[in-house]
């Protein structure tokens, strides 16, 4: 959905991806790197699951 949306925000903004799926955590920063877009960070949520936030460089 990531790949899908990210044309939506303007170049150099922000996109949190809010993931229950373990794979996420590691299957979006490497399609950041893939794909050069910036992973900003991501962290665990406290509900469970996680944020990952996604710059878009291009």
């Amino acid at each position: 959905m990531l790949a899908e949306r990210v044309g939506e925000v303007p170049v150099g903004a922000v996109i949190s991806v809010l993931a229950d799926d373990p794979a996420a955590f590691t299957d979006i920063p490497a399609w950041c790197r893939l794909k050069s877009h910036q992973h900003v960070e991501s962290y665990e949520l406290p509900q469970g699951g996680w944020a990952i936030h996604v710059r878009r460089q291009y």
